[in-house]
C-alpha cells in the first residue's frame, strides 16, 4: 500500500504486493515569477485545498483495466462511489482517510491481479510546506495547455528526505522518490495538473514504473467561491510481467455537513430539573 504523505492511502493492490495527485495572456506566462517565489505561493495553494478539498463530497468513477505488454485489454471493471475524503494536520504529520461508499449492485469478484488505486487526487499536497523541503524545484519552459499558457515547475524528490509517499509491503514501508512537472495557471498561480512519476524504478520490490498524472479545474458551488478541485487521476503502473492502467473522475461535487442532534436526559432517579452539584 503506498501511504502518501505518510498516513494517505494511495492504496494499490499489485499481484502479490500492494502499492497503497484562464484568462492569461502569453505576456504573463513569459514573465513567469521565480521559483522560490512560485513555491511560496503554492504553499499557500496547498494549504488552502486541505481545508477545501476536506470540506466537500462528489462521486468517484474509476475504471480498473489489466493490460497485456502490448497493451491489450485483459481484464476491465468500473465502479462508481460516494467519496468523501478526511484531512487532519497532527503536528507534523498529514493524516488523510478516504471514504468510498459504493453506488449501485457491487460488482463480482474479478482477478486480484487488478491494481486498486486510491489517493492520487490529493498529489499536489507534495506542495504543501510539510514536504517543500524533500524536493528540489526548478522552473521549466512555459507550456501550452488546452490553448491556453501555463508556467511549469519540475520537482525532483531529495534523497534521504522524508517522503510524501511510501509503498508498504509485507508491514514494510520503502519510501517514494517522486520526479515530475506541475502545471500552473499564472492567473490564479492555481496548479492545473500534475504530472509525477518514480525517479528510478524500484527494483527491489518489483515495482519497475508508477506513473499518475492528475488534472484540477476550478468548481463552483452554491454559496461559497470557486476552488480548484480534483477533475481526473490516471495511474499506469507495471512490474516485469504485468501492466495496469487506472481512471479515476471525479464530478458532482457538493457541500459535506453533518448534522448532529444532541439530548441530555436526566440522571435515574432526579427530575429534570435537578442538576448535579460540584
Amino acid at each position: 500500500m503506498i501511504r502518501s504523505f505518510r498516513h494517505l492511502a494511495i492504496a494499490s493492490s499489485v499481484a502479490a504486493f500492494q502499492v497503497a495527485v484562464f484568462n492569461a495572456t502569453a505576456v504573463l506566462a513569459q514573465a513567469g515569477p521565480q521559483p522560490a517565489d512560485l513555491v511560496a505561493q503554492l504553499a499557500t495553494k496547498a494549504t488552502a485545498f486541505w481545508d477545501q478539498f476536506s470540506a466537500v463530497t462528489c462521486t468517484e468513477s474509476v475504471v480498473q483495466r489489466k493490460l497485456e505488454a502490448g497493451g491489450k485489454e485483459i481484464i476491465r471493471r468500473k465502479s462508481d462511489y460516494d467519496y468523501l475524503i478526511l484531512l487532519q494536520l497532527a503536528g507534523d504529520e498529514l493524516m488523510v482517510e478516504e471514504s468510498r461508499i459504493l453506488q449501485g449492485k457491487a460488482p463480482k469478484e474479478t482477478d486480484r491481479a487488478l491494481l486498486s488505486t486510491n489517493g492520487f487526487s490529493t498529489l499536489l499536497l507534495i506542495f504543501h510546506p510539510l514536504f517543500q523541503p524533500s524536493f528540489d524545484f526548478s522552473a521549466l519552459p512555459d507550456g501550452t495547455l488546452a490553448g491556453k499558457p501555463l508556467w511549469r515547475l519540475q520537482f525532483i524528490y531529495r534523497d534521504g528526505r522524508r517522503s510524501p509517499s511510501v509503498l508498504q509491503l509485507r508491514s514494510r514501508e520503502y519510501p517514494i522518490a517522486w520526479r515530475g512537472v506541475a502545471w500552473i495557471d499564472p492567473a490564479s498561480s492555481a496548479i492545473v495538473r500534475i504530472e509525477a512519476q518514480l525517479k528510478a524504478p524500484m527494483e527491489d520490490v518489483g515495482l519497475q514504473s508508477l506513473a499518475s498524472d492528475v488534472s484540477y479545474e476550478s468548481v463552483a458551488m452554491k454559496g461559497t467561491p470557486n476552488v480548484w478541485l480534483p477533475k481526473t487521476a490516471v495511474v499506469e503502473a507495471a512490474t516485469k510481467r504485468q501492466r495496469w492502467h487506472n481512471v479515476h473522475e471525479f464530478t458532482h461535487y457538493r457541500q459535506f455537513s453533518v448534522d448532529t442532534d444532541s439530548k441530555v436526559e436526566s440522571p435515574i432517579g432526579t427530575k429534570p430539573d435537578e442538576g448535579s452539584k460540584p
